[in-house]
């Protein structure tokens, strides 16, 4: 049955079509008069459990998605031209040969990152992040996917472009007005799952995504998005194209306090940026000994620059920040970004709190229990091999 306010914006409606058929002899559509009369989309669905909506909360909920798009096509531009450019990072300022050699799957891992911190962000955009994150399942499990993906779009900026590409033009199709909006009514006939909560397509047309004009929320969901792809991307590309190497065994005899593993490491950390020090203590000798390794990684047989280690660390020794704009701490990124998980030869992780242990010994100066580290890839844990 027909609620009487529902009977009463159908009258309404009725009357203004005839006032203008009068006045004017044309016969209105229903989507010019709605700035007299919201019309309500009569038929069930919307993932509403078969409550109408009306045809102003979907011309919001489109809205909605184009800001998306408009926001999605600035992140690509950003985005985009840190990856163009990020070869020039690496001391050959030559991409790696390996740098093709990267798998659709992994730049959607990227994509579905860039939506779930944005996400994590400002949490009341959950609906219009939802029916994106959505079609990017969709899409990565074949539907609607170009059937000669793997074989047509092999080159590293390629794989982005094409995903840039098919999520801007879904979210474009949903936002179409043609018949009632019936693209984003037929996509959102059930609610959608985003970070476990299901949304509806009316909370889609309650929100407002934000645009360039509203300031800070933009600009945060574009520093979130941002500093999430280039993390993804620096830990995907040291995966599939980086080797790990070491140095042979240093030693340096103990003196005095000055000589603690911690001081020896900022040493280090001064004339090899991109280096990782890890060792342990000998008691043997006078005065006892360390001994160390450095481990770095090359790239076609060139370590990374000292630029490229200002932009990926964010430490020198363990708790020491050097750089707050780095992206990741120096251990955490030699103990996950590998194919699979490193064997550091009994050399262990310096003290992160340069407090001496309980005595004499690798946990005076060592952080031995740093040895066992659950092993992920990162954000990749598809690109290795897991025990």
């Amino acid at each position: 049955m027909q609620s009487q306010n529902t009977l009463n914006k159908l009258s309404r409606r009725n009357w203004l079509r005839d006032t203008a058929i009068a006045v004017t002899g044309v016969a209105l559509s229903p989507s010019l008069l709605t700035s007299c009369a919201d019309h309500v989309i009569p038929e069930p669905g919307g993932g509403l459990g078969g409550t109408p909506i009306t045809e102003g909360e979907l011309r919001s909920a489109s809205q909605n998605l184009k800001n998306m798009a408009a926001w999605w096509q600035e992140l690509y531009l950003t985005t985009g031209n840190y990856e163009k450019n990020i070869h020039t990072l690496f001391k050959s300022g030559q991409k790696p040969s390996s740098w093709k050699d990267f798998l659709i799957n992994s730049f959607i891992t990227v994509a579905l990152g860039v939506f779930d911190v944005a996400g994590l962000e400002i949490p009341f955009l959950g609906p219009a992040f939802a029916i994106t994150v959505n079609f990017i399942n969709k899409w990565a499990s074949g539907y609607d996917r170009p059937a000669s993906f793997d074989t047509t779009f092999g080159d590293f900026e390629n794989k982005h472009e094409i995903i840039y590409i098919a999520v801007r033009d879904k979210l474009l199709l949903l936002a179409d007005e043609k018949d009632n909006y019936k693209s984003l009514r037929d996509a959102w006939q059930q609610e959608i799952e985003f970070n476990n909560k299901k949304y509806t397509l009316k909370e889609l047309a309650d929100i407002h995504f934000p645009t360039v004009s509203n300031g800070g929320d933009y600009v945060k969901l574009q520093t979130a998005a941002y500093e999430k792809f280039r993390k993804d991307l620096w830990n995907m590309m040291i995966i599939k194209t980086g080797q790990l190497n070491y140095t042979i065994r240093h030693e340096d005899t103990y003196y005095n306090d000055s000589y603690h593993p911690t001081h020896y490491a900022e040493r280090i950390y001064q004339e090899h940026k991109a280096y990782y020090v890890r060792g342990y203590y000998s008691p043997a000798g006078l005065n006892g000994g360390f001994y160390y390794r450095y481990w770095y990684f090359t790239f076609d047989g060139y370590e990374l620059s000292d630029e490229a280690a200002y932009i990926l660390f964010k430490d020198g020794r363990p708790e020491q920040t050097l750089n707050d704009e780095g992206l990741f701490t120096r251990d955490y990124v030699f103990k996950q970004f590998n194919k699979e998980k490193p064997d550091f030869f009994g050399y262990h992780d310096i003290r992160k709190d340069y407090e001496k242990g309980p005595g004499p010994g690798d946990a005076y100066y060592f952080d031995i229990n740093g040895d066992n580290w659950d092993f992920t890839g990162g954000a990749f844990p598809d690109l290795v091999k897991l025990k």
